[in-house]
């Protein structure tokens, strides 16, 4: 196509503006068409206008822009409007087929392509930040506890899981989606190490090989403090030495190389079968898609056959959108800018808690970390802070749940500095916070 142009524009312009256009156009397509070729996460973003020009290309593609087709079935991409069509960015067929999730669509031959290129692209992303050790993946339309939902539900019917253990998280969201699998549930306790919570690695290692028949293990690599991640290596060698099917839930964390690199230890010294991290929170894409990646094709296809029907297309393209608009530079870039904005948070918190007679959880969490707020009302600290304007903290009074373990000693409040916050973000946040602890005292 782009060769019958070049043929036109030089049988009509003289041939210096001819190649001067031809360059302009070429500079706008040539990233596409390397895209198109490699499938891989681009080292440097694509403009606005590449990303939009191929995800036009891509829907133009589907049967509904036919203007001669005659359809005559029930789901033919019909929209209400224009402003409907554009939600979706005109991939109105949606993605797979019924039964499975990345199975080609005849009447979606540009969704169809569109969602491969995003399942490479995402899973070329995940390999260069930080696990080259897994091979296989897709981006799936649900969120992170959805994910959750469709892998133990494959992992039932293929392998025969019927009990999950699953280190204690004060979460609701992957509790749902286990229990949306069928699968009973068998909550590993926590313990305490100073200011830290941890999962009892040997109560897990003494009561998972009596009860490892029909067994598997979720384990969790980000949540808030005082809460710690998971020793995931640990976990993964006592799962390969019992043959046991492991989990991980990543949600967050691939904007930390340590948490990374966690994993990556993880898949060489034992057993992982699947990892799971959410599209928003890693990739600032909208809320509602996920990121399913594993060393194992077969764990892949059978949570792609799990999905019932066609699945929504807008979760897949938007995942897709803004992995090309990052790319790997930006996205180290944001990286750094998180681990910096990390340590001025606790810089800046540990300075409100001397000001205010509090302290520091000493607690390993590369996202978020939290100060004691004893002897004042948590609940009123953390209405006060929605009021004032700041998003995102956790204000836990003692005893309330949440701390991922019975009788927390502290009432404490948690910040999180993840990726895509800014430096002024942290700061306004912590400063807001000190005027309002200022003003209980």
């Amino acid at each position: 196509m782009v060769d019958e142009l070049e043929r036109r524009l030089l049988e009509t312009i003289p041939t210096n503006m001819a190649a001067r256009g031809l360059t302009t156009l070429d500079a706008l397509i040539r990233p596409i068409r390397d895209l198109l070729s490699r499938q891989q996460f681009p080292e440097e973003s694509l403009s606005d206008r590449q990303i939009e020009w191929l995800l036009k290309l891509l829907s133009s593609m589907d049967s509904d822009k036919d203007p001669a087709a005659a359809r005559v079935g029930e789901r033919e991409g019909r929209v209400a409007s224009p402003l409907v069509e554009r939600l979706s960015f005109a991939f109105n067929h949606g993605v797979g087929r019924s039964g499975h999730v990345t199975a080609p669509q005849p009447k979606a031959a540009g969704a169809s392509l569109m969602q491969q290129l995003c399942n490479n692209v995402a899973v070329d992303a995940i390999r260069r930040l930080g696990l080259p050790n897994i091979r296989h993946g897709l981006v799936l339309p649900v969120s992170t506890g959805m994910c959750i939902a469709l892998v133990f539900a494959a992992l039932r019917r293929e392998l025969g899981v019927r009990r999950v253990f699953y280190p204690r998280i004060d979460h609701k969201s992957p509790r749902r989606g286990l229990a949306l699998a069928g699968v009973e549930v068998i909550e590993v306790p926590t313990i305490l190490t100073g200011d830290a919570v941890r999962p009892n690695l040997d109560w897990l290692s003494t009561v998972l090989p009596e009860r490892r028949d029909e067994a598997a293990v979720l384990a969790t690599t980000t949540f808030f403090s005082p809460r710690e991640p998971d020793p995931v290596k640990e976990i993964a060698r006592l799962c390969s030495d019992l043959d046991t099917p492991l989990v991980i839930n990543n949600a967050y964390g691939v904007q930390s190389p340590r948490i990374m690199a966690m994993i990556r230890s993880a898949v060489d010294a034992g057993r992982v079968d699947a990892v799971i991290q959410s599209s928003d929170k890693n990739f600032l894409a909208p809320v509602g898609g996920s990121i399913l990646v594993s060393a194992s094709r077969d764990i892949v296809e059978w949570t792609a056959a799990t999905y019932a029907g066609r699945a929504t297309a807008a979760p897949v393209v938007q995942t897709l959108a803004a992995l090309l608009a990052l790319g790997r530079s930006r996205y180290e870039q944001l990286r750094s800018e998180q681990a910096e904005n990390r340590q001025l948070l606790e810089t800046m918190l540990g300075e409100v808690a001397d000001a205010v007679g509090q302290r520091l959880l000493s607690v390993f969490n590369p996202v978020s970390c939290a100060m004691t707020l004893d002897g004042l009302d948590a609940r009123v600290i953390g209405a006060r802070l929605y009021s004032a304007r700041v998003t995102g903290p956790r204000a836990v009074e003692q005893g309330d749940q949440g701390s991922c373990i019975d009788g927390y000693p502290h009432s404490y409040v948690v910040m999180n500095a993840a990726i895509g916050s800014s430096r002024e973000d942290v700061e306004t946040a912590v400063a807001k916070l000190h005027k309002e602890l200022s003003q209980m005292m």
